[in-house]
């Protein structure tokens, strides 16, 4: 996510040099050949121009829309994953005890446990975090982040299943079934617990459905076809009125429409690993510290800080 207030003039000129290049050597070209050659039949009536760039920007408004709106939803998903994170880790903490523990379960038995739940989830996090991006198309061995969260074998037992936060939840459920059957937990807080993997599953559906259903492809395609007929119209209905200014102005008003729609189309996917998109890494660091001060740990990782303006 970018986080500065402003944009730096060279990330703007980062996406934008190829469409300016573009308009200026149309409208130059335009300009040539009325101005200079007299060929006054390039020029077409402004009036209709004009309804087209009205109807375009209807679109566009209503296409960036539904693009916030999909940012935002992931933006609210993601903030009840670290309230339900840090729940769960409440009642790990406090719900796994000796207090009804059968045979020769110690205290011990069940800091363990304790820590191997907390650790698991955080490996949930990371997980769902490579899932959502699909990192594993770039790097296979991205998976491998997670052994810092669980043991070697669970993480080759994952790394065969299609789906791997759903099976890390998964294992959660059944050391809970344990932890019960031993009397680290009674039932009513083996329900709770399983509650809160319930929820879990819930929020990552929700992930998994803005991943898995993107924005209607007739809206993102006609909308960007609708503006670049506009934009390269565009000289063709100023050069008859503004002469040799229409260079100036129709790249001015031809790059406005263009970044636009490129807004919209960054916005729309919140979990493709942009510059624009959601800050998972961050937000999973930021659980990692508050989970694992729930535990007691004092040697803690860093909080992420933003890189060039960029927070991933």
């Amino acid at each position: 996510m970018y986080i500065n207030k402003t944009i730096s003039f060279r990330v703007i000129l980062g996406f934008a040099w190829k469409n300016l290049f573009i308009f200026t050597i149309l409208a130059t070209l335009v300009c040539i050949v009325y101005l200079h050659y007299g060929v006054k039949q390039v020029a077409i009536p402004f009036l209709p121009l004009g309804t087209l760039g009205t109807a375009v920007a209807i679109l566009l408004g209503f296409r960036n829309n539904s693009a916030y709106d999909r940012f935002w939803e992931a933006r609210k998903i993601w903030g009840g994953i670290v309230n339900t994170s840090r729940s769960f880790a409440r009642q790990v903490t406090t719900f796994v005890t000796t207090q009804f523990a059968q045979g020769d379960m110690s205290e011990e038995n069940a800091k363990t446990l304790q820590k191997e739940l907390v650790y698991r989830h955080l490996a949930w996090l990371n997980a769902l975090r490579l899932h959502l991006r699909r990192e594993d198309l770039l790097n296979e061995t991205c998976w491998y982040e997670l052994i810092h969260f669980i043991s070697e074998e669970e993480l080759k037992e994952i790394n065969l299943k299609q789906n791997k936060p759903t099976q890390l939840n998964q294992l959660q459920g059944e050391r809970l079934q344990y932890a019960r059957s031993v009397g680290l937990i009674d039932d009513f807080r083996h329900m709770e617990l399983d509650r809160s993997l319930n929820v879990m599953y819930d929020l990552q559906g929700k992930c998994e459905r803005i991943k898995n259903t993107p924005l209607p492809r007739q809206y993102a395609f006609f909308t960007k076809v609708f503006v670049w007929v506009f934009v390269c119209l565009l000289p063709f209905g100023f050069v008859d009125i503004l002469h040799w200014m229409t260079i100036p102005l129709a790249v001015l008003v031809s790059w406005i429409f263009t970044v636009l729609e490129q807004v919209g189309h960054y916005t729309e996917d919140p979990f493709s690993n942009g510059i624009n998109d959601i800050p998972m890494t961050s937000m999973c660091r930021t659980i990692e510290i508050d989970l694992r001060e729930q535990l007691k740990e004092t040697e803690l990782p860093k909080p992420l800080r933003a890189v060039n303006g960029v927070l991933m």
